[in-house]
């Protein structure tokens, strides 16, 4: 299931319903910062272009944003719940783009995380 995909992993940020999201394992939060949001397009275009130093750069930064955006204490039951509502609430193809998103993070994650 992919809830449990995305609880395993620090937050990152994805696409969803024309909007973006912090998610992982300690945030579930809609992002406003337009700095961060720039970064997934980056990230994305790095990625496809397979401009290994730039999409390292733009996935640390996206990583960076999550980790600010935590909210204190931390609520596992509150993070779950409101992901359980969010994820629920997308359509098939939805679904099927941040499955897409969440295998190329966790490819990246295995990457770039490993080098650190």
């Amino acid at each position: 299931m992919i809830i449990e995909r995305i609880l395993k992993y620090p937050g990152f940020l994805y696409e969803l319903k024309g909007s973006h999201y912090f998610l992982g394992k300690w945030i579930c939060k809609e992002c406003t910062d337009t700095d961060a949001a720039d970064c997934v397009f980056m990230y994305r275009m790095s990625r496809r272009a397979k401009e290994n130093a730039e999409t390292s750069m733009y996935f640390q930064k996206i990583r960076a944003y999550a980790d600010f955006a935590l909210e204190v204490p931390y609520n596992p039951a509150k993070i779950n719940g409101d992901m359980t509502t969010l994820l629920e609430n997308l359509s098939d193809s939805e679904i099927s783009s941040l499955q897409k998103q969440l295998d190329n993070f966790e490819e990246d994650y295995e990457k770039y995380c490993a080098e650190s």
